[in-house]
């Protein structure tokens, strides 16, 4: 559904619980001096991350100006986007088309090749309208409770249609029709049965059943006769397999996510859990923790390679987006933003120091990549780690917690889970959890089961944590 940027260098091929025993702390800052403890430093790919996998940020395609983008989606002030925005617009038109497809389809006997041929031209645009929507609400902030329901609603509406219209005619076989139909809706019902706990965004066979079934109906909305009638079946047949497949896939994920949630709930009334003591960051350093009102003096250089490239007067890919969002709203309340990194090896403090005056609120990043770097740097309790591993929700949670009281700012965010290719402390690849902490020491934790590859997962689970912590800032200015 979209592209993405070029990877950023993963600091390991391994999982995020990698043995490996490097780790890097990073801090905004206009001073270009680099700090390093004990366990060697190591800075991230400057490449804005985005997402592979539903996720916002850093897809490629057409360059929206910030005034455009403001135009059509959040007001000036940076509030909840409006419900008149492109994304949406382009929702409704696919809605409007679900009443103008069937008069096409069905026109006269239903079979004129005209009618037809303007039947599928409809389809084909509200296909198409799919691609982009869902898109440019997630990369420019649109998404509104608006499009998360209408979406899927013209999605199904569109292909439900197609799919009776065409066995209604004759031209498709009714157990199609039933098979597809079952699966779609019953994975509608189980999205809304596991929604409170995390969201499971389309997989690759998922897409591809998408892309199957489009063409598929799209070649059965023509009339065709010899070689391409007998291709359309057989692409058919291959979207019914692919659509049962991934139903089961998806079934399955659900089940997975629904108990990570369920886990995440009960770590969450047992209560935040200890945070180890003040001194727990040893010699690992942590840059910019020194001093409330003043930069510390180890400030990593990312910040400034970002803002150095701004006062030259390129734009950065992190202008525009949820970073961006999220670090106006900090400014705007006065508050500072800390993160502690896991899988994500420093991609989410990339995203936030390619955002010109990202040191006005950005205080520094921990990347804990080994295991036992979380209790060292961060004061993850060593028994939950022993215990739980360290792809969990209540590690989640005291690194957000850990991140925030070590370098002194207002919030604190963090990731860890696994990125593959190998399964990790019990957990299957994808699995992942999202924390932020507010000032108020209140803790949000999302859990994840993210598809794709490594570079896709770790990108999903940057997008995942700005959601959370815009939706976390957000609410503060209800």
């Amino acid at each position: 559904m979209s592209g993405a940027p070029a990877p950023a260098a993963s600091p390991s091929p391994s999982s995020s619980s990698s043995s490996s025993s490097s780790s890097s702390s990073s801090a905004a800052s206009p001073s270009s001096a680099s700090s390093s403890g004990a366990a060697s430093s190591s800075g991230p790919s400057a490449s804005a991350p985005g997402s592979a996998a539903a996720a916002p940020g850093g897809a490629t395609g057409s360059t929206v100006a910030p005034d455009e983008v403001m135009a059509g989606g959040a007001g000036p002030q940076g509030g909840k986007p409006r419900l008149w925005n492109v994304a949406n617009l382009l929702t409704m038109t696919r809605l409007v088309l679900v009443p103008g497809f069937v008069l096409l389809l069905v026109h006269g006997d239903g079979h004129d090749p005209a009618w037809r041929s303007f039947a599928w031209a409809a389809f084909a645009v509200a296909m198409i309208t799919d691609l982009f929507d869902g898109e440019l609400a997630r990369r420019y902030g649109l998404v509104t409770d608006f499009g998360k329901i209408a979406d899927p609603i013209a999605d199904k509406a569109i292909m439900g249609a197609a799919l009776i219209g065409l066995s209604g005619l004759g031209d498709l076989p009714w157990w199609v029709t039933a098979v597809i139909l079952f699966r779609e809706l019953g994975i509608t019902l189980m999205r809304f049965w596991v929604i409170r706990h995390g969201v499971i965004p389309a997989s690759r066979g998922g897409k591809l059943k998408t892309l199957t079934q489009g063409v598929a109906v799209g070649m059965y909305i023509l009339v065709l006769t010899g070689p391409l009638a007998s291709l359309r079946a057989w692409l058919m047949a291959a979207a019914v397999v692919l659509t049962v497949a991934t139903g089961l896939d998806y079934v399955r994920q659900a089940v997975v996510l629904r108990r990570a949630g369920l886990a995440a709930e009960r770590a969450a009334a047992q209560g935040d859990g200890a945070v180890g003591p003040d001194g727990a960051a040893g010699s690992g350093g942590v840059a910019g923790a020194a001093g409330s009102g003043a930069q510390g003096a180890g400030e990593g250089a990312a910040g400034s390679a970002a803002e150095g490239g701004a006062a030259a007067g390129a734009e950065p890919a992190g202008s525009t987006g949820p970073a961006a969002e999220a670090l106006r709203l900090l400014e705007e309340r006065g508050w500072t933003l800390a993160v502690a990194e896991s899988l994500t090896g420093g991609l989410l403090a990339a995203e936030l120091t390619g955002v010109p005056g990202a040191s006005r609120s950005f205080r520094g990043s921990v990347t804990a990549y080994a295991t036992p770097l979380k209790e060292q740097l961060l004061g993850v309790d060593g028994a939950l780690l022993a215990a739980r591993g360290a792809v969990d929700p209540d590690v989640a949670r005291q690194m957000a917690l850990g991140v925030r009281d070590r370098l002194g700012a207002d919030w604190g965010a963090a990731t860890t889970g696994v990125a593959g290719p190998d399964p990790q402390d019990g957990q299957p690849v994808g699995t992942v959890f999202v924390a932020v902490a507010g000032p108020d020491g209140s803790v949000q934790v999302a859990p994840l089961l993210l598809a794709g590859d490594r570079t896709a997962i770790r990108r999903a689970s940057v997008g995942a944590v700005l959601d959370l912590l815009l939706e976390q800032l957000r609410k503060t200015f209800e």
